[in-house]
């Protein structure tokens, strides 16, 4: 599993509703999620949304990636 979906399912959210509360398209979320890069996909513009959508600032959900990534 990827680890940004990973993360996603971890803060009970899908990109569905990700792309409702943020207006970023599901193509763009999807790109993140299905990318073999792991956090160096992500883009800071996906960073931001998943933030925004979860209520959280974006250094929080990059650090809680990365822990994730080092969980591997």
């Amino acid at each position: 599993m990827n680890i940004i979906q990973k993360y996603l399912d971890q803060n009970n959210i899908t990109r569905y509703k990700i792309s409702k509360l943020t207006g970023i398209s599901n193509t763009t979320l999807q790109s993140a999620v299905t990318s073999k890069n792991g956090i160096n996909g992500l883009t800071g513009k996906v960073i931001i949304v998943i933030a925004k959508a979860l209520n959280k600032t974006p250094g929080t959900v990059l650090d809680e990636i990365i822990e994730l990534e080092k969980q591997k």
